[in-house]
């Protein structure tokens, strides 16, 4: 590992994965805000590493039942994620509860490291959503479909960045937000909808509308987007990819 590191171009990703994850990574005595704003690039590139771990542990269901092995993908998915995007998502809940449309008040209490109604719901809904669907998917032994999640997931989040305010004073996603290629932003969001109108023009509309309204509505909620408003479009974004596979491919 001590060759990547010192390899220069791969901070940037090694930074994304640390970020990212709970992969063993190098660690480094300096990390600068260009550095992270340059991580941002490797983003989807991490979400196809994590997808590859899922189809892996996926593969159970040679010997296990589906509902089971969505139990054991699910509980995968959350642990090499270190639940980073599902706080997020619960913590947006809490805004949006406890705001009751006011920006300032849900950015305060979206900071709070306790988690409230709104996200205590949020969190049960989208574990429950996520396993349902994992069932189906892993019936249809639907792995490429699988893999993709993640990196999907993590396009919608950074595609945020160039066109809304970050609001979250000293935020965990400040520096990055900062720092931001919009080039690469750009060619990965690009991709994504050249790669999705070629698979299903229906399905590649369906996910920039869900998009649309995602931003619109964490807008609504704090006036902009925060690191957690991020990682809520992380997770939603994951889900409605598996949800629109199965009602648009799977049938």
């Amino acid at each position: 590992m001590s060759l990547f590191k010192s390899f220069k171009p791969f901070k940037s990703f090694w930074l994304a994965v640390q970020f990212l994850t709970r992969l063993p990574t190098p660690h480094y005595a300096t990390v600068s805000a260009q550095d992270m704003g340059k991580a941002i690039a490797w983003f989807p590139l991490v979400g196809a590493i994590i997808g590859a771990g899922l189809v892996a542990v996926a593969q159970f269901n040679a010997v296990l039942p589906a509902h089971i092995v969505a139990g054991l993908v699910l509980a995968f998915w959350v642990w090499v994620t270190g639940a980073l995007h599902l706080d997020g998502l619960a913590d947006t809940a809490d805004g949006w509860l406890g705001g009751t449309g006011n920006p300032q008040r849900a950015l305060e209490i979206m900071k709070d490291s306790r988690i409230g109604t709104g996200g205590g719901v949020a969190l049960g809904l989208m574990l429950l959503l996520k396993w349902s669907v994992l069932v189906v998917i892993i019936e249809h032994q639907a792995w490429w479909f699988l893999a993709l999640a993640p990196v999907i997931g993590r396009i919608a989040s950074i595609a945020l960045m160039p066109v809304t305010a970050y609001v979250s004073a000293n935020g965990i996603a400040e520096q990055m937000f900062n720092h931001l290629n919009r080039g690469w932003v750009g060619l990965w969001v690009l991709g994504l909808l050249l790669g999705l109108l070629w698979l299903h023009p229906g399905l590649a509309i369906g996910l920039s509308l869900a998009w649309l309204w995602i931003r619109k509505t964490m807008q609504t909620i704090t006036g902009g987007m925060t690191g957690d408003t991020a990682g809520a479009t992380t997770e939603l974004m994951e889900l409605f990819w598996l949800m629109g596979v199965i009602g648009v491919l799977l049938n």
